[in-house]
């Protein structure tokens, strides 16, 4: 910018709102679509229970109803990501982690609910899988924990602390 300057030109400034207003529309609609999701997920979970404790079919009815409500969570976890995006217009990495974890741990819970099932080559398929999913678990945990401890290069939102000095 050339001494004198003061900014960005009206053109430039009209451009930056529309493009920002576009993008707020966007989060919004996924937001909403995310939570319309959601409802019908947490629905058909809350259905589909109650439909297999009448058949007394308590284990596939726990392991549908586990899966489906941390699926919940991590939908539900995207939607408050994105109402910090679209409040504070700061797009953060831990959020996104913290769905990694659940996810993994999901998968986790499905593979040892399945396991009394599974034998031969898919039980040793099934070991390795679980092996992956603790190393993403680790992985994803240590990452989240350097996110915390580590000078930050990324922007600040508003409702994070400040990290702990020495």
């Amino acid at each position: 910018m050339a001494t004198g300057d003061t900014g960005p030109s009206p053109r430039t400034r009209w451009i930056t709102k529309g493009l920002l207003g576009i993008e707020q529309f966007f989060y919004v609609a996924i937001a909403l679509g995310l939570a319309a999701g959601c409802l019908v997920l947490l629905g058909h979970v809350a259905w589909t229970f109650v439909h297999h404790l009448r058949a007394a079919d308590m284990r596939p009815a726990v392991l549908e109803l586990l899966e489906g409500v941390l699926l919940v969570f991590i939908l539900t976890e995207l939607i408050h990501t994105i109402g910090a995006i679209i409040s504070e217009g700061v797009l953060t990495t831990e959020p996104f982690l913290i769905v990694g974890i659940v996810a993994a741990v999901r998968r986790l819970l499905v593979i040892t609910a399945e396991a009394p099932e599974v034998s031969g080559e898919a039980l040793r398929d099934a070991l390795w899988e679980v092996g992956a999913m603790v190393l993403v678990v680790i992985g994803l945990g240590f990452t989240i924990f350097l996110v915390r401890h580590t000078y930050r290069t990324e922007p600040r939102p508003a409702h994070a602390p400040e990290p702990k000095q020495g």
